[in-house]
Parts: C-alpha cells; sequence; structure tokens
C-alpha cells in the first residue's frame, strides 16, 4: 500500500441480554450509501459499559440493518480475550456468519464489481469480516479504571490486507478526534470509485491517498 500525504503531495484531501443504546448518527448524504455499500456494510464503534459489558455504541451509516444477533457477535469479538491483558492497541479481524438480511451489503447487490475475481476473494452473502482495532489505556477518571474501546470495520469483502490497512489509519484518528472524524471517512468512501480486479486505485481518506492494489483477475 501507498499511504500519501496529500498536502504534501498538493492534493486535497457471555454476551450481554439488554440492548445498548446506540448514539444515534444520521449523516447520510444526498445521494444515499450506495458507494460506500460497494466496500463495507458499516463502521462500528464498541465501548466497554460497567452494567451491559461489551456494547454497541455508534454504527455508521445509522441505518444499516445488523440482526441483534449480528449486533451481539460483533460487541463479543471486538475486544480481545479477556485473559491477554493487552495494553496499547492491537489489531486483528474474525468472520462471522450472517443472520439477517442486512442492507447494502458490499458485494452482495454489487457482484458485477468482482468478475474475474479469485474465488477466495469474491463477496460471502453468507458471512460478514470485521476488521478490529482495540485499544486498551489506563485512565483514572473511569471507574473501571481503563478506557477500552473498538473500532471495527465490517465488510462482506474478504480483502484481508486492504481492510486491516484502511482500521489502522482510520482508528487513531477516532480516538484522537472523535465521532466527526468517522464520518468524513464514510464520506470519503462514499466518493470512491468501485472495486475492480486488478486495478490499483487512488482513493481520498482523511486527507491522504491510499493506493492498494487489488486482487489480480484470474
Amino acid at each position: 500500500f501507498v499511504w500519501l500525504n496529500m498536502a504534501a503531495e498538493g492534493g486535497t484531501d457471555a454476551l450481554p441480554s439488554q440492548e445498548p443504546q446506540l448514539r444515534p448518527v444520521d449523516i447520510t448524504p444526498s445521494g444515499g450509501w450506495d458507494t460506500f455499500y460497494h466496500w463495507l456494510c458499516c463502521v462500528c464503534v464498541v465501548t466497554f459499559d460497567l452494567e451491559l459489558g461489551q456494547a454497541l455504541e455508534t454504527v455508521l451509516p445509522a441505518d444499516y440493518a445488523l440482526s441483534d444477533a449480528e449486533k451481539a457477535n460483533i460487541c463479543y469479538l471486538a475486544f480481545p480475550d479477556s485473559n491477554s491483558g493487552c495494553m496499547g492497541d492491537t489489531q486483528y479481524h474474525f468472520r462471522i456468519r450472517s443472520s439477517g438480511t442486512g442492507m447494502g451489503g458490499t458485494g452482495v447487490r454489487h457482484t458485477r464489481d468482482h468478475y474475474g475475481a479469485p474465488a477466495v476473494l469474491l463477496p460471502d452473502s453468507g458471512h460478514y469480516y470485521g476488521f478490529v482495532y482495540f485499544r486498551q489505556s489506563k485512565d483514572a477518571d473511569i471507574k473501571r479504571g481503563y478506557f477500552q474501546k473498538s473500532v471495527v470495520l465490517v465488510s462482506r469483502l474478504p480483502y484481508i490486507n486492504l481492510f486491516t490497512y484502511l482500521v489502522q489509519k482510520i482508528a487513531p484518528e477516532y480516538f484522537s478526534s472523535g465521532l466527526p472524524s468517522l464520518e468524513a471517512a464514510c464520506y470519503n468512501m462514499n466518493q470512491w470509485p468501485h472495486p475492480h480486479p486488478g486495478e490499483i486505485l487512488q482513493l481520498p481518506l482523511l486527507g491522504f491517498i491510499v493506493q492498494p492494489p487489488l486482487p489480480p483477475s484470474l
């Protein structure tokens, strides 16, 4: 991957049984989220709640239809093993079975994007892939004594290297600048061209340009 500074280059740009209370975020652009859905289903923020445990705090876009079981699974898998004792930042990915209809769908509605891709890299209508960036740090201002939160990119595309790289850029900016940076990242992705096998694209993201080589066509 190539990560270019646009300014420098002259450019711009056990599971909880109680349903957690999501922060309502409606940032729907006038043209909708269709282009965003060619890449991702949604971006989730999972936090630790003293009463609920791991709880879903934010979903962008807000109207993406995850089932209750999918939300619970994402919450459960958004934090590392409780016995790991990891401090600082941790990245990993997971796959869960899709149990709901899910609107959007990164590839379920847009399979024409992926003609010619190897079978192992085609969109998976039966599963979601989650790409996690978890942060844990000591914080005396928090009752439990620790800040614990994850940003999770959720997609049906098994582009492991790409989404691992993207969450590595998006999550630290969120931890530094808050929700507006996630909203900005979603808006940026909604302007991206559609993914096509074998292409090298220039994708604006949070003031930088990402140049990911997509999986080659057969």
